[in-house]
């Protein structure tokens, strides 16, 4: 419509009229511009805003997970540290089970991940400046580019070197009554009694691994990467402290204590 009636002020050589209808337009797309630009703005804001809600959530999972490993990698050094301290003293009915079963319990591998979902999400979209805080930028990029987490991928060779020993029906019974996993994936490493009527020789077994000097020293290794562990775990949850700081409470969970 505003076409036509410049085409028709034109044809009348009404050159006033003219400049009101291009005015009319140029104001019309200015304001038409700003009504976007402030739209946009506010999706980006609501955005800004879910991802720190979102962040907050992850945050949540990756203290507890982070927690849960690390409690679980201290409880299984403390199953090698008796293996090591106990080699040498003699074998007996009283403690071949628990010899055996700390040489068995050290063996465990675990990795330490983190959720990291919202993050990927942020990054890929390039969308970190909706996030409004460069210190909270920079604490996830130390968090979720730590590169000492690498290290506990690596499986040692005493898992395997302990597990060739270990006879298969045995190592069935400790997975079923001696290791559990929550539904959070916390492991635990359970104090379990001797499997019942074993007919496995529990001395001899004992004192097979305690006479293998590499599986020892493979043990003692495994007992250093499971300190090593449980101190990144502990270090991870401070960085995640320090995240969870800077975020609104999660709408699925209270604040941690």
């Amino acid at each position: 419509m505003i076409l036509r009636r410049i085409k028709a002020h034109v044809e009348k050589e009404n050159w006033f009229a003219v400049g009101i209808d291009f005015c009319i337009v140029v104001v019309g797309v200015f304001i038409g511009l700003q009504v976007a630009n402030w739209n946009d703005a506010r999706a980006d804001v609501s955005r800004g805003q879910d991802y720190r809600q979102r962040l907050a959530e992850d945050m949540v999972i990756n203290r507890q997970n982070l927690q849960g490993r690390r409690s679980t990698y201290l409880e299984q050094s403390e199953y090698g540290t008796f293996a090591i301290e106990t080699n040498g003293t003699p074998v007996t009915d009283a403690n071949a089970w628990e010899i055996v079963r700390a040489y068995f319990q050290a063996s465990h591998a675990f990795t330490l991940t983190l959720q990291r979902g919202t993050y990927d999400e942020i990054i890929s979209s390039g969308h970190l400046a909706l996030l409004d805080d460069q210190a909270l930028v920079n604490d996830l990029a130390a968090l979720y580019t730590f590169a000492g987490l690498s290290t506990i991928s690596t499986i040692p060779d005493y898992r395997e070197r302990v597990r060739r020993i270990i006879p298969l029906t045995l190592q069935a019974y400790f997975q079923s009554a001696c290791y559990n996993v929550t539904d959070q994936d916390i492991h635990l490493l359970i104090a379990c009694p001797p499997p019942p009527n074993a007919e496995i020789d529990l001395i001899a077994l004992a004192s097979i691994l305690q006479s293998d000097s590499e599986l020892e020293r493979d043990l003692r290794y495994m007992m250093s990467l499971s300190q090593v562990s449980a101190g990144m775990a502990a270090n991870q949850t401070k960085r995640v402290d320090a995240i969870f700081a800077r975020l609104p409470p999660p709408k699925t969970g209270g604040r941690q204590p």
